[in-house]
């Protein structure tokens, strides 16, 4: 299964203090979701955007959105992390803190209807694990 990572930063303190961490979940993600199979879905792409002093995403905490496409078996999750929760985090912890952001994005996500019986319970377990 092919899987994406892209970030959105808020404003410049977040861009540096998460940007480098973000590129190496890149490669984290991928060698997780290499043996991840789910029927009815090829793709999974993700987008984690960080609140910062220029833009916030969202109100506070972490939320997550999915939007699902059956024509290219695929499904875009969108977590936001609010501002409070992104400059909480010391520098030294921001890959666990990112790791943890996206587990718990996948854990909250519910797939819409038009995505049928497409099992995306253990995908989180799997992005756990590869954080941990």
């Amino acid at each position: 299964m092919e899987v994406t990572l892209s970030g959105r930063m808020g404003g410049p303190e977040v861009g540096v203090k998460y940007q480098p961490e973000i590129v190496q979940a890149r490669a984290r993600l991928k060698s997780a979701f290499a043996e991840l199979s789910i029927d009815g879905l090829e793709t999974i792409d993700v987008e984690l955007w960080i609140s910062g002093s220029l833009t916030e995403y969202c109100p506070e905490g972490i939320s997550s959105s999915v939007r699902f496409s059956a024509k290219t078996k695929s499904v875009l999750l969108a977590v936001c992390v609010g501002k409070d929760e992104a400059t909480s985090v010391d520098d030294d912890c921001a890959a666990s803190a990112i790791g943890g952001w996206l587990t718990r994005g996948f854990e909250s996500a519910k797939l819409p209807r038009s995505a049928g019986k497409i099992d995306f319970s253990g995908v989180a377990g799997a992005v756990n694990l590869c954080f941990a």
